[in-house]
C-alpha cells in the first residue's frame, strides 16, 4: 500500500508538469537534492536514530515485528526528526538560492530560471515529506495497536 503513495506523488508532479508545458525536465535539480541528503543524513546519524530510521520501514511497511514498545517508538521518532529536518533543511537552501538571487539582481534574464531552482529544492523537500507522512501514521497505528494488545 506504500506504494500508492509513492505513484501518487510521481504521478501528480507528472501530470502536473505535463499540463504545464509538457517539460518535466525543468524539475530536476540533482546539486539541490545533494544539499538537502546532505544537511538531513548527518543530522539522522549525529542523533543516534538512523537505524531506528531503517527500522521504521521494517515496521510499517515490510512485515517485521517489534520486540518492544520502545522501538516503536524510537522509530516514530527517527521519522519525525526526520520530517522537521527535511522541512527545515529545504527551506534552509531556499534561502540561501534566495540571497544569491538577491545578489544578482542586476541580471534579470536569470532571474525567473534561478527562483525556480529555489522552489525546487522546497518541492523535493515537501516530496520526501509526502512520503514519510504515511510511514509515521503506520507507526502511530502500531504503537496503539502494541499497547492495546498488552492490555
Amino acid at each position: 500500500m506504500y506504494f500508492l503513495s509513492l505513484l501518487g506523488v510521481i504521478f501528480t508532479t507528472w501530470l502536473i508538469s505535463f499540463f504545464a508545458d509538457g517539460r518535466w525536465d525543468r524539475m530536476v535539480d540533482f546539486m539541490s537534492l545533494v544539499v538537502l541528503l546532505l544537511l538531513v543524513i548527518p543530522i539522522l546519524i549525529s542523533s543516534g536514530l538512523h537505524k531506528d530510521f531503517s527500522n521504521a520501514f521494517r515496521f510499517s511497511i515490510g512485515k517485521k515485528k517489534p520486540d518492544k514498545l520502545l522501538e516503536l517508538k524510537r522509530a516514530r521518532e527517527a521519522v519525525n526528526l526526520v520530517i522537521l529536518t527535511i522541512i527545515a533543511a529545504s527551506v534552509f537552501i531556499a534561502m540561501v538560492q534566495m540571497i544569491q538571487i538577491l545578489y544578482t539582481l542586476d541580471n534579470l534574464p536569470s532571474l525567473g530560471p534561478n527562483i525556480a531552482v529555489m522552489l525546487v529544492s522546497i518541492m523535493y523537500g515537501m516530496c520526501f515529506v509526502l512520503l514519510l507522512l504515511p510511514i509515521q501514521s503506520k507507526l502511530n497505528v502500531r504503537i496503539q495497536e502494541f499497547i492495546s494488545g498488552q492490555e
